[in-house]
């Protein structure tokens, strides 16, 4: 007789930072999932607004959400809180302010009775914009785009960053995946106090997986609004965290004796080279010393065509990027 295999214990972690407007509706949808999470773990990040309040009002009363009240530390440090606190054996954070398709549990505990050894579960997005208009086509065709375009298992991690990677539908944002806690715990995985956490945190974990299932189906809303992380002006904390985000794949790149692994982590650090790129032309001469001398150090290790091109003129950039995706050239030194 076949044991009959328990269902996985998923810890779902909220951080929540004046999201007053949206917190109720973005909660509900892991509360309303088919399925319910073993267990909603809530901090609140030193909210200004009436966010904690809100949340203390409506689910300090249920038994399997956990609201903790924190100064405001940062999402990366609230995600930390949140994990610490955990008891599940999955985790999932999921950001206050976004929608979760209802099914997203039930699809990921199908997929556990298949595949119990299962450590990280990755799934497709979508993005949505607040109060959107019928008529704004032009700035829907604009949105993010999300989806995977692949429906397989892989047997560690680094072969689906690999897989992810070469068709350019690797994304580093943590909402898109469950995963098993004890990566986290074995590997010392945890944000860093930086903006750009995922890009920094992502890759790391799945270097540090076991079998990994990747799906196309979409079970998360992205919505796009004022005022968010990614849509507010950049600054030079955005530059010094992908300067971090690099220093994390030279690591893992250093350690890794797979030739196609190393190729794609130095294409992510080529793109977070770019970005450093566009964020100082946004600023021009306003960078301390420091983290200059950062930017110079990495952009000498790490120049090739792309990067030069961008320094100088960022549209022929962009061209020169669109005709080699066009011909699958990821790299050109």
């Amino acid at each position: 007789m076949n044991e009959k295999i328990a269902s996985p214990k998923l810890s779902v972690i909220i951080p929540v930072y004046n999201v007053n407007k949206y917190v109720l509706l973005a909660i509900d949808s892991v509360i309303n999932q088919t399925v319910k999470p073993f267990e909603i773990i809530i901090v609140n990040d030193g909210s200004t607004d009436n966010s904690g309040d809100l949340v203390e009002k409506h689910y300090g009363h249920l038994s399997n959400v956990n609201i903790i009240h924190t100064i405001n530390q940062g999402l990366g440090e609230a995600r930390n809180v949140g994990t610490r606190a955990a008891n599940g054996d999955f985790i999932y954070y999921f950001d206050s302010d976004d929608l979760l398709e209802l099914n997203l549990i039930a699809e990921f505990n199908k997929q556990f009775y298949k595949d119990p050894d299962i450590e990280i579960y990755a799934f497709s997005a979508e993005s949505f914009v607040d109060d959107i208009v019928q008529s704004d086509l032009e700035l829907q065709v604009k949105l993010p785009r999300y989806r995977r375009e692949i429906e397989d298992t892989f047997e560690c991690g680094e072969d689906a960053f690999n897989a992810l990677s070469l068709k350019e539908l690797f994304f580093p944002n943590a909402w898109l995946y469950i995963y098993k806690r004890r990566i986290q715990t074995q590997n010392d995985l945890f944000f860093k106090p930086i903006i750009h956490e995922d890009e920094e945190f992502t890759p790391r974990l799945f270097f540090s997986a076991g079998k990994t299932v990747v799906t196309d189906s979409v079970f998360f809303r992205r919505r796009v609004r004022a005022g968010s992380i990614m849509q507010t002006r950049r600054s030079e904390k955005n530059i010094i965290g992908y300067i971090r985000s690099i220093e994390a794949v030279e690591v893992i790149s250093a350690t890794s004796h797979n030739m196609i692994s190393r190729k794609n982590l130095e294409q992510r650090i080529i793109n977070n080279l770019i970005n450093i790129i566009q964020v100082e032309k946004e600023l021009g001469e306003t960078l301390c010393a420091e983290t200059r001398k950062e930017s110079s150090k990495v952009k000498n290790k790490y120049h090739n065509v792309l990067t030069r091109m961008a320094e100088i003129n960022f549209f022929s950039y962009r061209v020169l990027r669109f005709l080699l995706r066009k011909t699958r050239v990821l790299t050109i030194k």
